[in-house]
């Protein structure tokens, strides 16, 4: 299994979510709004920089991570610039 860590820009959260299902993913976690900064720029949520970011937290099979991020990169090629997938292995979940 694998935690998967997902920080999109918030206007493309729908797109990361809707690729979720399609691959029968169960559950998630979302932060639906978060501030930072990075190689696209400043999020903030201010009047100078009013972009956010949403962080999607998940656990897929490790066989589902490529195909997962595949089916984003298809269906949203913009998405894939704005965003992050950060993988973790995943010793046991109880």
């Amino acid at each position: 299994m694998q935690m998967l860590m997902i920080v999109v820009e918030s206007t493309h959260k729908e797109k990361v979510e809707a690729a979720l299902s399609e691959h029968a993913v169960l559950g998630y976690t979302e932060i639906p709004t978060v501030y930072g900064t990075g190689r696209t720029g400043m999020r903030l949520g201010s009047r100078a920089f009013p972009e956010t970011s949403s962080i999607i937290f998940t656990v897929v099979e490790k066989a589902k991570v490529d195909e997962l991020l595949a089916d984003i990169d298809t269906q949203c090629s913009d998405c894939r610039e704005k965003m992050r997938m950060i993988v973790w292995g995943v010793e046991r979940m109880v």
